[in-house]
């Protein structure tokens, strides 16, 4: 049983941090040729934020 809320808990986890690199490569695609470098300001705050979630989460998952 405690293996199965483990893995449930894991999978809430991943399906969590896809959505978010989903997100942020749509983003990419959006951003990057579409606005002037100043515009893209608030958007990479928040891309620069996702990303450390995403890679504090996969190295925990790692160790």
């Amino acid at each position: 049983m405690m293996n199965l809320r483990l893995y449930e808990e894991v999978l809430v986890k991943a399906e969590e941090l896809l959505g978010i690199f989903k997100i942020e490569k749509k983003k990419r695609g959006e951003f990057t040729y579409q606005r002037i470098a100043q515009a893209n300001l608030e958007p990479a705050k928040e891309s620069l934020e996702n990303a450390k979630t995403f890679l504090k989460n996969i190295y925990d998952l790692c160790v």
